[in-house]
């Protein structure tokens, strides 16, 4: 790794800190959660390793709490993750550049949060690999730490939700969004967005509300394109480091 992509790395790391928090706390509450579901000590961080889904994870243990099928979960867990589809889609003109075999992998730490942090990136410096890696492995390390730090600490805390930390994720999910806010279109777009994907949950199963906003916002993105700020040469990291 040259000096370049050391940068970016660590920028990478230092941009994905407040979320790494986050991910800390919530992987926490899986792990006291699914705990309370019947899952071992091994399940809940083999699901947190290998599923790596925090909506599906918190559906799944509670749908293995409750005896639900095989299929049931699976489909459940299928439906929550479809909006990875439409992240991947808005995400890919700056995954061009990469192999085939970078895509796939990176593909796997791909969650709403680290979208949301190197798409405000790549949309003023070029897309690289290395600042990918520094968000993507901080957040999969620190969700898998927090499962870990759950699994430990449920014989302790035996109603994680007496705790009232519910809305904190909901309020990380309103700061991601914020730095998405640059113009009237895009604040009106998020507010029909957000009401449609209130409003589907009382006719739509779970995951698929999420994905028809995600095609509404894609259709007003379609035809009522806005433009991209200009991507500069190289990352601030990038000339500091070439200018010592």
């Amino acid at each position: 790794m040259n000096t370049s992509e050391t940068a970016a790395w660590k920028q990478g790391v230092l941009d994905a800190l407040p979320i790494t928090a986050s991910y800390v706390l919530f992987g926490a509450i899986f792990g006291m959660l699914s705990g309370q579901a019947g899952l071992a000590a091994w399940e809940s961080m083999a699901m947190s390793l290998f599923v790596y889904s925090g909506a599906a994870q918190f559906a799944a243990s509670s749908m293995i709490a409750e005896h639900a099928g095989f299929w049931a979960i699976i489909l459940t867990t299928c439906l929550l993750n479809v909006r990875h589809f439409l992240m991947g889609l808005s995400l890919s003109p700056y995954y061009q550049r990469f192999s085939p075999a970078q895509v796939n992998a990176l593909a796997f730490l791909l969650t709403d949060e680290q979208y949301a942090i190197t798409l405000n990136r790549f949309r003023r410096y070029p897309s690289d690999t290395s600042y990918i890696l520094g968000v993507g492995l901080s957040l999969y390390i620190a969700w898998g730490a927090g499962t870990w730090l759950g699994t430990a600490a449920g014989q302790w805390i035996p109603d994680p939700a007496s705790l009232g930390l519910g809305f904190s994720f909901t309020a990380m999910f309103v700061a991601l969004a914020y730095y998405q806010l640059s113009s009237v279109v895009r604040i009106l777009t998020f507010l029909l967005c957000g009401a449609a994907a209130v409003g589907l949950t009382f006719v739509l199963p779970n995951g698929l509300p999420v994905l028809a906003a995600g095609l509404l916002a894609f259709a007003v993105g379609y035809f009522l394109p806005a433009p991209e700020p200009t991507e500069t040469t190289q990352p601030p990291n990038a000339k500091e480091v070439e200018s010592t």
